[in-house]
């Protein structure tokens, strides 16, 4: 018989029974605990769906990013896309199109949406849909909402929840409808690497150009309809990945025409990237101007909305700057026709547009789609993961630039990731507070909790010195496979983990060959981007910490 503890109320409690403390150490007690664990159980729920035979065209053999090369599809494979599914980034070691079934492609949509919208959130509005009493949400579900995809007020959470995540699923059938029409009616030819035509001849893997056979879904209105489908819940969801044949990513879709596709692909990342609470507050705002009801945004939606913004405008004219009259240089495997040789030279990538061959390269405007393509690249990279063009032809100073915009990612409670446009604002804001000799952080008349100041630091040091050991990390397993490490440079790795952790999904080509060890990592990172610093931290503690329980005297310290 268990031994029973008297309380100092008088009452008696009995010792949990073994299934209960199992119970408590699976689901978790915390809010960020319980959280963490039901992606984890998700994840791998998706994994095993992922790493059927019912999933994959070839059997247990992948089709890699070059879509030439193969290699054996392990469950790591699997678990990795299923993580980067549900954590919204878009890295993969395979071509989805080419590796992947119509339900193994199901299955990465359903993840999509479970990362996007929030698993909790998802689970709760349909729960509340169906129930069939009229019960009242408890406390522990609406801070368990409002820790998901809330806004910094409990009161209000569920209705600011259920008008936006169905406003962004009205986005999403609009959107699918729009893309299937586009791409069913729309000539895009399939894209081919770039060849270099002179005395020698060779591949430029990197750089992709207008094939002769247009995209599977031209005049196909099922198949343009389904990946209508899934890349609207990709793009919305800033997930990053896409179903189509080949090529970079949507780089069939670069010029001329097709920039009315990209406009559509933008309106679907601003809307999943500006956060769920801003959504709600504009809704609200048209909504009350129509009945001539005053209202006003919130704090957050104000700081959220400026912040994002200015980020993205600061990125597009520095990315400009850095990319305006740059010619970079691709080294590449050129074979002689006469001597049959193997050499290795540098043909200049954005001269290539000048040869005849691909006169169609940058289009009919030149100008104006080589601009489009600075300005989209430099809003993709803030979360989205969907580009027209190879991240490892830039300028370097562009993709130093991008590993910065990565890093910093979207609005709280909204489908991105990275440190978040708000911490990024406060850190600012303070600086600026100490420059003016002020003590207090002030926002638009509001104070910010000393808190929130901390914590803003918090994040973004913890988040640096994560980013930084992943890079080490995958920098050592890349180098250490046999291959010359001096094809790997550091650049590429912390271009890697930056993307992981802002949940974006560009890469620099070496995705494909980072070893388990490696992408073990990618998935941790992944992960804190998605749920954010503060939640991972938080899903380590105990439900009711010890806390200070003994004082000590004060004395400073001199610092910086």
């Amino acid at each position: 018989m268990a031994k029973k503890t008297p309380f100092d109320s008088g009452t008696k409690t009995v010792r949990l029974k073994w299934w209960k403390i199992l119970w408590r150490v699976l689901v978790g007690r915390t809010i960020p605990q319980k959280l963490f664990r039901a992606y984890i159980v998700v994840i791998f729920l998706g994994s095993i769906l992922l790493y059927l035979p019912i999933s994959l065209q070839h059997g247990y053999t992948m089709v890699l990013d070059n879509d030439v090369n193969t290699r054996t599809y392990t469950y790591w494979d699997a678990f990795f896309i299923g993580v980067s599914a549900i954590t919204n980034t878009g890295l993969t070691p395979a071509v989805i199109s080419e590796t992947l079934t119509t339900f193994g492609q199901v299955v990465m949509v359903v993840l999509m949406e479970f990362g996007g919208l929030g698993l909790m959130t998802i689970i709760y509005l349909i729960w509340n849909l169906f129930r069939f009493k009229n019960k009242e949400s408890n406390l522990n579900q609406i801070i368990m909402l409002q820790s998901e995809r809330g806004n910094a007020k409990i009161a209000g959470t569920f209705k600011s929840l259920k008008v936006s995540v169905s406003f962004i699923l009205i986005c999403q059938i609009v959107f699918m409808f729009l893309y299937s029409f586009w791409l069913c009616w729309m000539p895009v030819y399939q894209q081919i690497p770039a060849t270099f035509d002179g005395n020698n001849i060779s591949t430029i893997s990197s750089l992709t150009t207008d094939g002769t056979e247009k995209i599977a879904a031209y005049g196909h209105y099922g198949t343009a309809l389904w990946q209508g489908l899934f890349f609207t819940v990709s793009s919305i969801n800033n997930a990053g990945f896409d179903n189509f044949n080949g090529g970079v990513s949507i780089a069939a879709f670069r010029n001329d025409w097709n920039v009315v596709f990209q406009v559509m692909v933008l309106c679907q990342i601003i809307i999943g990237g500006i956060g769920f609470p801003l959504i709600y507050d504009v809704i609200e705002k048209i909504r009350c101007k129509h009945k001539g009801i005053p209202y006003k945004l919130t704090l957050f939606g104000k700081v959220a909305l400026i912040s994002y913004i200015v980020v993205g405008l600061i990125t597009a004219a520095a990315a400009f700057g850095f990319e305006y009259g740059y010619t970079g240089y691709q080294s590449v495997s050129v074979i002689n026709n006469d001597s049959l040789s193997v050499s290795i030279q540098s043909v200049p990538i954005y001269d290539i547009a000048h040869y005849k061959e691909y006169a169609s390269e940058f289009g009919k405007n030149v100008t104006f789609n080589k601009c489009w393509a600075i300005f989209f690249n430099s809003m993709a990279t803030r979360s989205a993961g969907v580009g027209t063009i190879n991240q490892s032809i830039l300028a370097p100073g562009s993709q130093w630039l991008y590993i910065v915009t990565m890093f910093i990612g979207g609005s709280p409670s909204s489908t991105a990731g990275g440190i978040r446009t708000t911490t990024l604002a406060i850190i600012m804001i303070t600086i600026l507070a100490k420059i003016k000799g002020r003590k207090d952080v002030n926002i638009f008349h509001r104070k910010i909790p000393v808190e929130t100041v901390r914590e803003s630091f918090l994040v973004t040091l913890t988040a640096v010195m994560l980013v930084a050991i992943s890079a080490i990390v995958i920098f050592y397993t890349l180098s250490n496979q046999g291959d010359s490490p001096e094809q790997y440079t550091v650049l590429q790795c912390v271009y890697e983990a930056t993307s992981a952790f802002g949940t974006v999904g560009f890469s620099m080509g070496i995705t494909s060959y980072i070893n388990h060890f490696g992408q073990i990592v990618l998935c941790l990172i992944m992960f804190v981007g998605q749920l954010g610093v503060s939640s991972m931290l938080l899903s380590w503690t105990r439900k009711n910490p010890k806390g200070n329980r003994v004082y000590y005297p004060e004395e400073d310290i001199r610092i910086g």
